[in-house]
């Protein structure tokens, strides 16, 4: 099993396909199997290497909280460990934000960025009483199968809901995940969301980044794709239509296309 000490921790990571190294970065208890509708497509023409954050799938759960430049800071130490100087880095949700890191902290090390589903900093109004939900869910133990009925609708499309074949498909195989996220790991992760905050240092990225939204996306919507288009220099955005907040489970040949377009300018 590919485990790599990091940055205090054990990381486990998967590198698929040959090319130019390309880091995936997992949102809120993801882990590596959440990126296989692009993987294939990707490592077609990439290094596509994945890992599991902190508090998620093989990875250390160590107790929290913890934050997202801690979690750079192990995206890092990661490509440190397996000779990778320099990679394009896609960060989902969580993930984008722990990207926004990277590309702070170590501009050297960051390519091409990709910013997918993602904000600057939390609306607590907005987002709290979600991220409560997710603690909540881990601390009581509640049903697997109720809590991701729940959650579906602030993560997939409402066309997407309203097709309940698809629906019971993606239950399946979230439910089937060997690999779920500790109520320890969950809560050191859902701390890292809430603290989360480049909003003022988003001028200071340099790499070349594209920003994608999912037009649907109701957690993470346009207006902050907008707010981080707007303060990154240079920075694209796309809209991806009848998408939610993780798009490539709805449109994976669309983003996967989007995604080798950019990265491979």
């Amino acid at each position: 099993m590919p485990l790599v000490q990091a940055n205090g921790i054990d990381l486990y990571y998967e590198e698929t396909g040959n090319g130019e190294p390309l880091l995936l970065i997992s949102g809120l208890s993801g882990n590596t199997l959440g990126w296989e509708p692009i993987r294939p497509a990707l490592a077609e023409r990439f290094c596509a290497i994945s890992f599991d954050n902190r508090g998620a799938g093989r990875s250390s759960a160590p107790p929290g909280p913890y934050s997202t430049r801690q979690m750079a800071d192990d995206a890092a130490a990661l490509l440190d460990r397996i000779g990778v100087a320099r990679a394009h880095v896609v960060g989902l949700s969580l993930g984008g934000m722990i990207a926004q890191e990277l590309a702070l902290a170590y501009p050297e090390r960051v390519d091409r960025l990709v910013l997918l589903a993602t904000y600057p900093r939390l609306r607590p109004g907005v987002h709290d009483p979600w991220l409560n939900a997710w603690l909540q869910a881990g601390e009581r133990g509640m049903d697997p199968a109720s809590f991701e009925i729940c959650m579906m609708p602030w993560m997939i499309s409402p066309a997407f809901m309203a097709r309940h074949d698809l629906v019971e498909t993606a239950l399946v195989e979230s439910l089937s995940d060997p690999y779920p996220a500790s109520a320890v790991g969950i809560s050191g992760q859902v701390e890292a969301c809430r603290a989360h905050d480049a909003l003022e240092r988003l001028p200071q990225i340099a790499a070349p980044t594209l920003v994608l939204v999912g037009a649907d996306d109701i957690l993470s919507p346009l207006s902050y794709a907008q707010e981080l288009t707007e303060r990154i220099p240079g920075a694209r955005l796309q809209v991806l239509e009848r998408c939610g907040h993780v798009p490539f489970l709805e449109d994976p040949e669309t983003v996967a296309e989007t995604l080798l377009a950019f990265l491979a300018a």
